[in-house]
């Protein structure tokens, strides 16, 4: 069933991608890939899903410090021989008639009772902040999830541009050599061209269409994984802008570190969940202490129903009482001392994961430098071969060139073109990898000057 919830993420989301669409189909850049899945991806939705379940968690703990009230009602019928026991009551017995016995009796009860805790020594207020430290806790692990599902839609966005790149590529390569055979037989026709040329471009033309098939399938797969990324439905057209081709730069490592610890929702997450068990620390100390209540009720108590109206069968009571466990045989010693080894357990996770974040950073940063250093050769080597085509073309026209040099110079070209494509997009991911380890989405700047990161 729809929530009220996932029925408004969903009405966002449809809004962000019907804008500018031709013809109802899916018109995508990066920010609106990235708003689509954090509107909508349903793994998402059930993480942030646990914000009501920490607020209610909140709302529970607080009821503890409020007066409870029953309605409580009764209903008894007994016979008691406790007067016939009675020692003190031998001489009045004796003047009772001869067979006398206790009758039945009914006793029909109801009252409001209330209990009010007076003195806890802190279990209700660390119970407070521990439901709250534990809502900190899950709006870390919100933000955790929202920066993997910003990098998942920013991967699948790029990915996809990159396999239809590569297929368009492939596909002029096709329509290259199509047209190739079509000259050669016009040449043959007129006796310029000999028969074993048009063998060749015919062997040329089939070599490239299984490269075109296995190109469209990969496109058909990272459609898949991006509309499931943006929680579209199965066959959803999706229109997706080009990017600028630009490489991106990387910022200072030491300056990336600190900015990552000073964001990445995971750390805090750990420190919050290290609060969690000193508060359980707390009330568990507590509750070997005395605990203080106030306890009254207030109703009517009759034999027969209709005296329920009459104010004589008013009954009350008001109490103060007071527990305490003197001796559980060591429970909450165990107790305190398994919150303290977690918490010691989660300050070392805490220093591995900062370690952890560092080597991150490091072999994102390494790796983005890799790539735009292999983008940029790449691009270098099309823009090459795409020459080489030109000149071979040109001499195997004016007959000093043959036509093997020409489809050698096209595979060459076509290689280094899709080599291009895949090492711009590569690029492009490791961006969106180094900023998920800074902490950020893809499609987010960090402005080391504004950003002012925590030592």
């Amino acid at each position: 069933m729809s929530t009220p919830r996932n029925l408004a993420a969903s009405g966002i989301a449809a809004a962000l991608l019907l804008a500018g669409s031709p013809l109802g189909a899916v018109r995508l850049d990066l920010d609106r890939a990235i708003a689509t899945a954090l509107a909508g991806n349903p793994a998402l939705l059930a993480v942030e899903e646990t914000r009501r379940q920490v607020e209610g968690g909140i709302r529970e703990a607080r009821a503890d410090a409020f007066p409870q009230l029953a309605l409580v009602t009764s209903w008894g019928r007994s016979k008691s021989p406790a007067l016939l026991n009675s020692p003190d009551f031998d001489d009045f017995l004796d003047q009772l008639p001869a067979g006398f016995e206790p009758s039945e009796q009914e006793l029909n009860r109801a009252v409001i009772e209330v209990t009010q805790p007076l003195w806890t020594f802190g279990k209700v207020g660390a119970a407070i902040d521990l439901a709250e430290i534990v809502a900190g806790a899950a709006e870390a692990q919100i933000a955790t999830a929202r920066l993997d599902t910003a990098l998942e839609a920013a991967e699948a966005y790029y990915a996809l541009l990159a396999a239809r790149e590569g297929l368009t590529t492939v596909e002029s390569e096709r329509e290259f050599r199509r047209g190739d055979l079509a000259r050669v037989e016009d040449l043959l026709e007129i006796g310029e061209a000999t028969e074993l040329e048009r063998l060749r471009a015919i062997s040329a033309l089939a070599e490239v269409e299984p490269e075109v098939a296995r190109r469209q399938g990969e496109v058909a797969v990272a459609e898949t994984r991006l509309r499931r990324a943006l929680a579209l439905p199965p066959g959803e057209p999706l229109e997706l802008e080009a990017v600028a081709r630009e490489l991106p730069e990387s910022e200072a490592i030491e300056r990336m570190v600190a900015a990552a610890l000073a964001r990445r929702p995971e750390i805090t997450d750990l420190v919050l969940q290290a609060d969690v068990y000193e508060k359980r620390k707390v009330i568990t100390h507590a509750e070997g202490l005395p605990q203080i209540e106030l306890t009254g009720s207030f109703g009517r108590e009759v034999r027969e129903v209709e005296n329920f109206g009459d104010p004589l069968y008013e009954a009350w009571s008001l109490g103060v009482g007071l527990r305490w466990e003197l001796f559980d045989g060591g429970r909450r010693r165990g107790q305190v001392a398994q919150f303290e080894s977690q918490r010691q357990q989660l300050a070392l996770a805490l220093a591995d994961l900062e370690s952890r974040i560092r080597l991150e950073i490091d072999q994102a940063a390494s790796e983005l430098r890799t790539a735009r250093a292999r983008a940029g050769s790449a691009e270098l080597a099309a823009a090459a071969a795409r020459e080489a085509v030109r000149v071979a073309r040109e001499s195997y026209e004016q007959g000093v060139a043959t036509q093997t040099d020409l489809l050698d110079a096209q595979s060459r070209a076509i290689a280094a073109q899709v080599l291009a494509v895949n090492a711009f997009y590569d690029t492009l991911i490791r961006s969106s990898r180094l900023a998920r380890a800074l902490g950020r989405q893809p499609n987010e700047a960090w402005d080391p000057v504004t950003e002012n990161p925590k030592p």
